[in-house]
């Protein structure tokens, strides 16, 4: 236990005896000076108790403060002097490098380190911060590392500093002061500044920037209280590949005594001309290389206000980028012009001729250079305006020409948005528009288009939209009684420019029209069209008319809605909507008057005209649906009747006439004669057997003259008869004569049923043979196959 007390005492009395060079009140400090050096120990309240004492001889001198040339005895007359003085370290004639030192007597006080720097008269001495750097900051802001250096040319604050920045020398001529504030408690660093000397320079200070290889943002300030006619420079080092924006974020200007003169902002570039810029508008942008920035301000035209001094506080970002450059130029003869428009919240930058912007125009016939930095396909729209015009009948060839944009320069970053071409004809003459790729259809501006491509035509002179139309439709062809006119082609999605080739229409110079629009539409069964008067849905031109020229096809006939039709009133002549037949000629609707337009059933191709009235109070305007129907539906259904009926005709006929051949072909029926009186019924009985034969019921021949002749009435009947049963024997059948021998009784059976197998069976060995023919054969009997 009592070792551990020795212990603790020992560490108390080493930690005091190693802290009474910086204890204070009792303990005197012995303060070394160097050469050229002096220190100045000065209060920094005005009511306090706390002073510094010197010894001089045998007598202490207390005061507030106090400045040593020389090595000296001191103490203060308080317990914590830190906090009411400051330690200003000055040294005199600085001709070399700087190196800080410490003195650790003042360790917890605030010291500033001053150098006084006087170079040559003809020289200008250079401060190299390399192993440091400086990063200006604002005059009342302070560092992280509480290090603050502060230079001042002439009397005059240059700026305020922190270290680890982009500046990496400075340049001043005639006598400056440098100084490095460092807080109480914190240790100085040592790092050593560089002082040379140079040529004599013209300007108040020169700062050499050297941007570091990553994005980054510097700012930076003019001198505070700029002296008249003076002037600062910055050198700026900018990386490979690195551009530069440079942004003002405040600024003030005093009043000149020659307007004119007002402080600019002066940009060089190696191998450029200066660009000189005013402070209130855009400062250089997305600028590769070094350059250097000036400031000069002018001769006063008086004493100026401190708010009224020049001022500038600037902001120099830089960023890597990736560039791309297009240069040529645009053919003369094609009266090009492009439009290289960059959207909104994008990175992308363009520029023309060096010269930064958001849209540029290329015109045809100029030399240009396009650099665009960090762009993206999709972040540029491109629009092509091409004029093409036949001032004279004999230079307008009557084939229609292709509306196609060929460029073969192709650099030019970005998407393919629209084409615009001026087609401007002979005066007094009509455009013809077709398709070549397919008819067109017609789009409302409330629909979707639903297709890559959407093409608008208007009037130059009056601006008026006709329409819009879609690929895909039922319009053959447009004919406007106009010379100029406008087509624009909008396109929703490009990937190449190759697309751009492709003809979307093909126009024609014709003579003059008899309407102001004519349409040619050749509606298809698939979906219903739609038309809609020009500049819908705004109203027709006043005396304007419009035709459409529907085709159809001999099967089909059309079905004509009026959708929205909206009439103006009229002064004089009211408007007309007529429909006539072309086939025909026959007017199937035609009004005048302001009433509802009923649904027309059209059987052919016909006209669709409408006129506005001359001076109309409101809009005329209609929108029209067109819907094909088959009109050989109701004819075949006709047909089929027809053949239907006849169908019925012919088999009704054909089943008679089959009856009556199968009545006729049918045998009739014939009596046995039964010499032998015995009567029987063929149903009970059977029919009896012969005894000598073997089918004695089966007769080749009967003789009719036997049976019928009673039946003839006088004499003549009977010769017509004997002589035609005569000539019937010379059938040379040498069949015996028919005896009509007795039929025997046959005696009933035991369970033989008296009822025969059918009646049909019954009949036929009844009545089957007629005239030599039996049922069960197909052909008469003859000799030969009696005799077998």
């Amino acid at each position: 236990m009592r070792v551990r007390r020795i212990s603790c005492f020992s560490l108390f009395l080493g930690w005091f005896l190693s802290s009474v060079p910086e204890l204070t009140g009792s303990a005197e400090l012995n303060i070394a000076v160097e050469v050229d050096t002096t220190i100045l120990i000065n209060s920094a309240h005005t009511n306090t108790n706390c002073s510094v004492c010197i010894r001089q001889d045998t007598q202490q001198l207390c005061q507030s403060s106090v400045l040593l040339r020389s090595d000296t005895l001191l103490d203060f007359n308080c317990s914590q002097p830190e906090n009411v003085f400051t330690v200003q370290i000055i040294r005199d004639n600085v001709m070399y490098n700087i190196e800080p030192k410490e003195h650790d007597a003042f360790q917890k006080f605030n010291r500033t380190f001053i150098w006084n720097l006087k170079p040559p008269d003809t020289k200008t001495l250079h401060l190299n911060f390399s192993s440091t750097g400086l990063q200006q900051i604002q005059p009342t802001d302070s560092c992280p590392d509480k290090h603050v250096y502060m230079l001042a040319v002439q009397n005059v604050s240059v700026g305020r500093f922190c270290p680890n920045g982009s500046i990496r020398q400075v340049d001043v001529c005639n006598i400056g002061i440098l100084s490095l504030e460092v807080s109480g408690g914190r240790a100085l660093d040592k790092k050593v500044i560089g002082l040379s000397m140079g040529p004599l320079i013209n300007s108040l200070a020169n700062f050499h920037v050297v941007l570091p290889e990553r994005s980054s943002i510097q700012d930076f300030f003019t001198p505070i209280a700029f002296p008249e006619d003076a002037e600062t420079m910055w050198y700026f080092t900018v990386p490979h590949t690195y551009y530069t924006d440079v942004h003002i974020l405040s600024y003030t200007v005093p009043t000149c005594l020659q307007p004119e003169n007002i402080p600019t902002m002066k940009y060089t570039w190696q191998g450029e001309e200066p660009l000189v810029k005013l402070m209130n508008v855009s400062q250089p942008l997305v600028e590769p290389g070094n350059f250097n920035l000036s400031i000069k301000n002018c001769k006063l035209s008086g004493p100026q206000p401190p708010s009224q001094d020049l001022m500038v506080h600037f902001q120099i970002s830089a960023i890597k980028r990736s560039k791309g450059q297009c240069e040529g130029d645009l053919p003369e003869k094609q009266v090009l012009q492009i439009c290289v428009n960059k959207k909104e919240k994008t990175t992308c930058v363009l520029k023309l001729d060096s010269v930064m912007m958001d849209t540029i125009t290329i015109a045809s016939g100029n030399h240009f250079v396009l650099d665009s930095f960090d762009c993206h396909k999709d972040d540029i729209e491109l629009t092509v305006n091409q004029t093409i015009e036949c001032k004279e009948w004999r230079d307008c060839a009557s084939t229609p020409f292709p509306l196609t944009f060929n460029y073969d320069q192709q650099c030019i970053p970005g998407v393919l948005k629209t084409i615009i071409w001026l087609l401007q004809g002979p005066q007094n003459s009509a455009v013809e528009l077709q398709t070549p790729a397919g008819d067109l259809r017609y789009c409302p501006p409330e629909d979707k288009c639903n297709s890559i491509l959407l093409l608008n035509v208007s009037h130059v002179t009056s601006g008026m939209t006709l329409g819009q139309f879609c690929p895909k439709g039922t319009i053959q062809k447009i004919q406007i009684r106009e010379s100029m006119i406008a087509i624009s082609a909008s396109v929703m999605s490009f990937n190449d420019w190759n697309l751009a080739t492709k003809p979307f229409l093909t126009y024609s110079f014709t003579q003059d029209i008899s309407e102001h629009y004519i349409f040619t539409v050749a509606p298809k069964m698939d979906n219903p069209t739609v038309l809609a008067t020009p500049a819908w849905p705004s109203g027709m031109k006043a005396s304007s008319t419009v035709s459409w020229i529907v085709n159809l096809e001999s099967q089909f006939k059309s079905n004509v809605k009026f959708r929205n039709v909206s009439q103006p009133k009229c002064k004089e002549v009211h408007t007309n909507i007529a429909v006539q037949t072309i086939r025909s000629q026959k007017t199937l609707y035609s009004t005048k008057k302001d009433k509802k337009i009923n649904d027309l059933l059209v059987p052919e191709s016909f006209y669709l005209n409408m006129t506005n009235c001359k001076s109309p109070t409101g809009a005329f305007r209609a929108m029209m649906e067109i819907t094909l129907q088959n009109s050989s539906n109701e004819l075949l259904g006709i047909i089929l009747s027809i053949v239907g009926v006849v169908l019925v005709i012919i088999t009704a006929v054909g089943i008679c006439f089959f009856l009556r051949k199968k009545k006729r072909n049918r045998a009739p029926p014939v009596s046995v004669y039964n010499p032998s009186e015995h009567t029987f019924l063929p149903g009970l009985h059977g029919i009896p057997k012969a005894q000598d034969e073997e089918d004695p019921h089966t007769y080749v021949y009967i003789d009719e003259s036997l049976i019928y002749s009673h039946l003839l009435k006088d004499d003549n009947e009977k010769e017509e008869y004997d002589e035609a049963t005569a000539d019937e024997s010379d059938l040379k059948l040498d069949y015996p004569p028919l005896n009509n021998p007795a039929l025997a009784e046959r005696p009933i059976r035991k369970d033989e049923n008296l009822v025969t197998e059918s009646n049909a069976l019954i009949d036929n060995e009844l009545y089957g043979f007629v005239q030599g023919q039996s049922t069960t054969s197909d052909s008469p009997k003859t000799s030969e196959e009696e005799g077998k």
